[in-house]
């Protein structure tokens, strides 16, 4: 800086020679090729509670459970009895993981829709139709998306149950089972082998999925994840929904540390 003033005083061209060299060198040498790190202040919009959520389809039912731990920043437990698992109707359930804000607005809007349409054609919306429209609820927020990881589960028109995954822009998928949130690496390898018997060898048994199995299932997956993933933890929620059933609600403790 003194170099600079002194050929700035003496010299009418010390300034714009300064100048360039100071831009060559920061061509020459950009922040992303040296070690220095550059902290700034930002405004997250976002925080991640943590939690996991997971749904599976049989025949006529559909199983889906959670954990009830909100943590932030993976550590401090804010609440140990958060509602993850929302029934919408009697046939339509959503489960979400993430941020906590976004999923209890997202919440709200598929309430508000489901009450315009039981309004309008005296008549419950159906699962798949609530999909879809979840869907592109979701597409229609992609610039400033759901913090969230929605699966939305129920009893189809045909009394089959059914599971539906989303992206946070809405991409949709109709499976078998799913699941989101912080144990999401650890759920799904378990329910390939137990419940979509891909990773079973050929001679293995392939028992057939009934409801207690189900229910047995996500008990032993959530047990599992809380004593490997930190944010998952203190209670296990389960919500079955069967045709022609009213939903279930079930709780079951899980490790508090």
């Amino acid at each position: 800086l003194n170099a600079f003033k002194h050929d700035a005083k003496h010299d009418p061209l010390g300034a714009m020679r300064a100048f360039k060299a100071a831009f060559a060198d920061v061509e020459e040498n950009p922040d992303w090729r040296s070690a220095r790190l550059i902290e700034r202040q930002r405004w997250n919009p976002y925080s991640m509670e943590g939690g996991s959520t997971a749904a599976v389809a049989g025949d006529n039912f559909v199983v889906i459970a959670s954990d009830t731990r909100m943590t932030a920043g993976e550590i401090n437990v804010v609440n140990r009895e958060v509602d993850k698992i929302h029934a919408l109707s009697d046939n339509i359930v959503l489960t979400t993981s993430g941020f906590y804000g976004d999923v209890l607005q997202m919440r709200k809007l598929l309430e508000s829709h489901l009450h315009k349409y039981r309004f309008d054609y005296r008549s419950n919306m159906t699962v798949d139709l609530c999909a879809e429209l979840l869907a592109r609820n979701l597409y229609y927020r992609r610039f400033f998306p759901y913090y969230t990881g929605a699966i939305l589960a129920g009893i189809d028109e045909h009394g089959k149950g059914a599971v539906f995954s989303y992206d946070p822009i809405g991409c949709i998928e109709r499976l078998a089972y799913s699941a989101s949130g912080a144990a999401e690496p650890m759920l799904i390898p378990f329910l390939d082998c137990q419940v979509g018997h891909v990773t079973l060898s050929e001679g293995s048994e392939r028992p057939k999925l009934t409801l207690d199995r189900a229910c047995a299932l996500m008990r032993d997956a959530f047990r599992s994840c809380a004593e490997r993933e930190i944010t998952t933890g203190d209670s296990i929620h389960l919500v079955i929904a069967e045709a022609g059933k009213p939903v279930r609600h079930e709780r079951r403790k899980l490790r508090e540390d």
